[in-house]
């Protein structure tokens, strides 16, 4: 095998598979990334074995063939290299590639080529379409709530449910929960539990092209995703998602409503004396403010006070801090609601007037 182009476009296409190719080495070959030339372009393929990646590299192909290297080595030299440069790839017999640039040689090691994995047949799949900026906005208001507890399987992905009028995104590792909705036409009844890594690969994979749609399609235990000609595929996560709306408080005896950014930035100052590990903050809730406290014996205490509309008895809860911020963190509204019962149920923020997320956080005892 030969091919011949440019230095960008090799490290753009391997830049897309550094966070799919495996590399603890399970099994060598996945920690590999395979090239296939023929004709006027090359395919490259990477897979972990549970999510895979399909595109197209622009080159001239001097000699037709197929070969794995090294994804991290190798993109590591194609970044030094001069950029814009000419490179040429070559492998002339099993075993080792030839990467030249100007007067630079590499030599890397390959393995069979014929022993890389192979993704599903995305052939028969059927595709609908989604607008990939809601789907990356979705992801974004949901993925940083699942569970990195490996003993959760079913909690680890984001349940997607689609219909043929909406689709909602579900996430939750049990003491927090995420959830979005937006009307679609996606044109086919879908639930599945996608993996969290998936969703944070779909995500890169939806900004990396203009093109403003994203064609989705279930596959046996698989979910395909596409846009353009590039090809992303998960497995997806088999199991029962918890009955969620059961823990969704459906109505509220309280509501404070207060400035996004003040509630940030006091949440920011406040949780900074705050035991590390589990970041428990004291919100008192009152007429016209919210007062935040912090108390650790070893670390001192942080008390503030921020401006606050409060629709309620005067109320003390304890939150994690690190929940309510990085609820904060999705939320672009001016203003953000909290929609309160008493002090040992759970609460919902949301932005306010806005009904198509919303987030739920347990209290913790402080």
């Amino acid at each position: 095998m030969e091919l011949t182009t440019s230095q960008d476009i090799l490290v753009r296409g391997l830049q897309k598979i550094q966070g799919i190719v495996e590399r603890k080495n399970t099994l060598p070959i996945l920690s590999h990334f395979l090239l296939t030339a023929k004709g006027d372009e090359t395919i490259i393929h990477a897979t972990d074995l549970e999510l895979g990646y399909k595109g197209y590299l622009e080159t001239t192909v001097n000699k037709p063939g197929t070969a794995t290297l090294p994804a991290r080595k190798t993109y590591d030299i194609l970044r030094e290299l001069p950029a814009g440069g000419e490179v040429t790839l070559t492998v002339e017999t099993q075993g080792w590639a030839y990467i030249k640039a100007g007067s630079a040689e590499f030599k890397v090691p390959c393995l069979p080529a014929e022993e890389y994995p192979a993704l599903p047949p995305v052939e028969e799949a059927e595709f609908s379409s989604l607008d990939s900026e809601v789907l990356e906005e979705m992801i974004r208001q949901t993925i940083f709530a699942t569970s990195h507890d490996e003993t959760r399987y079913t909690l680890s992905g984001v349940l997607m449910v689609c219909d043929s009028k909406e689709m909602t995104m579900v996430a939750t590792d049990g003491h927090r929960l995420a959830h979005a909705r937006r009307p679609v036409s996606f044109g086919r009844e879908l639930r599945v539990i996608v993996p969290r890594k998936a969703l944070e690969e779909v995500n890169r994979f939806a900004a990396d092209s203009e093109e403003k749609a994203m064609d989705v399609a279930p596959l046996q235990n698989h979910l395909v995703f596409r846009k353009g000609r590039a090809t992303l595929v998960t497995r997806l996560i088999e199991g029962q998602f918890p009955d969620y709306e059961g823990v969704v408080p459906k109505t509220f005896q309280r509501r404070a409503t207060v400035e996004h950014e003040r509630l940030t930035r006091a949440l920011r100052r406040v949780s900074l004396l705050s035991n590390e590990k589990t970041k428990p903050v004291r919100v008192e809730f009152a007429p016209d403010h919210l007062k935040l406290q912090s108390n650790t014996p070893e670390m001192g205490e942080a008390t503030e006070e921020i401006p606050a509309e409060y629709q309620g008895e005067t109320m003390v809860m304890g939150f994690n801090a690190r929940y309510l911020l990085e609820a904060l963190a999705v939320t672009t509204d001016e203003h953000v609601a909290l929609d309160l019962n008493d002090p040992l149920s759970p609460g919902i923020i949301r932005p306010l007037g806005g009904e198509q997320y919303f987030f739920v956080i347990m209290p913790m005892r402080v």
